[in-house]
């Protein structure tokens, strides 16, 4: 006879199995689009920063 937590835990992976299927194949189909209706992101790159500390004294307390 087949314990509930075995029988929760294959029903579980039955599904989630299936949830990733489904997804890869509509992620799959999703990338097929023509790439010329991607729009281009314009990247900023900003300008470079130099941080300059002193170390403290050691602990004192």
């Amino acid at each position: 006879m087949i314990s509930r937590l075995t029988a929760l835990a294959a029903v579980f992976s039955v599904l989630a199995t299936a949830t990733l299927t489904f997804a890869s194949s509509a992620q799959h189909n999703a990338v097929s689009a023509p790439v010329a209706a991607v729009k281009h992101v314009p990247v900023y790159q900003l300008e470079r920063v130099v941080i300059t500390a002193k170390r403290s004294a050691a602990n004192t307390h």
